[in-house]
């Protein structure tokens, strides 16, 4: 009988609605029940189960700063098989920049190859939810680098809660119209332009990646011997929770990114990014938002940062100027880059990215932030960084290459 129910349940949710003028489809009987469904997110804000596709990821990331300087990025990356691709970096004004000792190189093993992990957790890390869409808890026991001293290696326990202040952002569904015709305005509509947009819904259905704004506190501990505490350092920071997960995510395609992250006194914050991935039809795409204290977004509208004027070169710049528009007012950015270091993303490094640790001024109001330049490499994954990589995944990264030249050739089979 509840099968039966659930059956018809289900046939009526896939009624269409009456058509207005034998187009538009009212919100019919079903309206809110279906609304509430489309709504919820919680069962995205998890760890997700892998698919079986051998590129299947699962990425959480938070970058967040305060008034004082303190600035954080964290981003780990699940892979089938155990794999866990981890960035850590922590700029402190009394100790400079902190970073995993591993760095510049992200690959981590977490199982031996023949069991999955089922959460963002192993080489010091665990980062889970405590309550989806409101709170999650990061925590990182282990060693970190001081790249200002050398490299000394620092004993840290590292225990922080998120909480979201609003909404979320999410990028398959909240950018502006305005900066996708500014992209789509710059291509060659052509044969090649037609059957790349006819194949955009089918990438787009492999992947999701939204952001929520919020605030980080908890603390730094810092010790001198691994039972003798050095120093505490109270953290209060204010950021966002980046989540996406699929199947495409074709790293190997994009030619150039910028990434910017500003937090501002007064609670707000920017975020800014500018794409081209010219297989995918998009050579140009300015994406982001700003963000209120209290947590509503407004997507930008149009930006006047051209990827060719800033660092094109292979070299980020130390300055960055530039305006940003939204619906109803414009944002003149001043970024001074305090700190900068630079990793390399990829099974075989495919993108070398610098991260800058910044300070910023937007229309007279202060703050901190990170930028993120990626650029193309093409040099491998060296020896010194995979020699002790395991056997099982030096088998597996020779199928994934083949899997990424496959997708690689798919994607070129559309250019214009």
């Amino acid at each position: 009988m509840r099968a039966r129910f659930i059956t018809v349940f289900l046939l009526l949710l896939r009624l269409q609605s009456k058509l207005i003028f034998d187009i538009y489809p009212d919100k019919g009987i079903f309206y809110e029940l279906k609304y509430l469904i489309a709504k919820s997110f919680e069962v995205h804000d998890q760890p997700q189960v892998l698919d079986e596709h051998p590129k299947s990821y699962d990425v959480i990331s938070f970058m967040a700063a305060n008034i004082n300087g303190q600035k954080l990025l964290i981003n780990l990356e699940r892979r089938r098989r155990g794999i866990m691709k981890a960035c850590f970096y922590l700029w402190l004004p009394e100790y400079g920049l902190l970073a995993l000792p591993k760095l510049p190189d992200m690959l981590h093993f977490t199982t031996d190859g023949n069991t999955e992990s089922e959460e963002f957790k192993g080489i010091g890390f665990h980062i889970y939810p405590e309550e989806p869409m409101i709170r999650w808890r990061i925590k990182y026991e282990g060693l970190l680098k001081q790249l200002d001293e050398g490299n000394k290696l620092l004993q840290v326990k590292l225990n922080l809660t998120f909480n979201s202040t609003g909404k979320y952002f999410n990028y398959n569904r909240d950018l502006s119209l305005a900066v996708i015709a500014d992209s789509l305005a710059r291509e060659a509509w052509n044969e090649g332009f037609y059957t790349m947009l006819k194949n955009v819904d089918k990438v787009l259905q492999k992947r999701l990646h939204y952001e929520q704004n919020g605030q980080l506190t908890g603390s730094l501990e810092i010790y001198e011997k691994i039972d003798k505490l050095f120093g505490h350092i109270p953290l209060t920071l204010s950021g966002f929770r980046d989540h996406s997960f699929g199947t495409e995510r074709c790293l190997s395609t994009i030619n150039r990114y910028v990434y910017v992250a500003l937090f501002l006194e007064d609670g707000s914050s920017m975020v800014v990014g500018i794409l081209s991935q010219p297989s995918f039809f998009l050579s140009s795409l300015k994406v982001g938002y700003i963000c209120s204290k209290d947590g509503d977004y407004k997507p930008i509208t149009a930006c006047n940062f051209e990827l060719y004027s800033y660092g094109e070169k292979g070299t980020p710049p130390r300055h960055q100027n530039f305006i940003v528009y939204t619906v109803d007012k414009d944002y003149f950015v001043q970024i001074k880059v305090q700190d900068s270091t630079e990793r390399y993303a990829g099974g075989n490094w495919e993108a070398k990215i610098y991260n800058q640790f910044v300070a910023c001024c937007i229309n007279g109001r202060h703050g901190h932030g990170i930028t993120e330049y990626l650029y193309r490499h093409k040099g491998g994954r060296p020896e010194e960084a995979s020699y002790s990589d395991p056997e099982w995944y030096k088998r597996v990264r020779k199928s994934e290459d083949d899997i990424e030249d496959f997708d690689h050739n798919e994607l070129n089979s559309f250019s214009p």
